[in-house]
């Protein structure tokens, strides 16, 4: 079974000025100020070291780069 989406004019404006913001980011410095709550909460979870996680593409980093240390 195949589904077809049809984009919106607004829908496709929205993605437009979305993809402008990241593309303009400055991710050292968004990263910087996300990563006290970063491992805070990789704290939380307690996982162990040599474990293997997976980034999905949910950001720019900021929890990749805790989780790797």
């Amino acid at each position: 079974m195949t589904t077809s989406t049809t984009m919106t004019p607004e829908m496709s404006a929205l993605k437009t000025r979305l993809k402008a913001t990241w593309e303009s980011g400055d991710y050292a410095l968004f990263a910087k100020y996300l990563e006290k709550g970063a491992l805070e909460f990789f704290g939380r979870l307690s996982i162990p070291a040599g474990t293997r996680l997976l980034d999905v593409a949910c950001g720019a980093g900021q929890l990749t780069l805790p989780a790797a240390r």
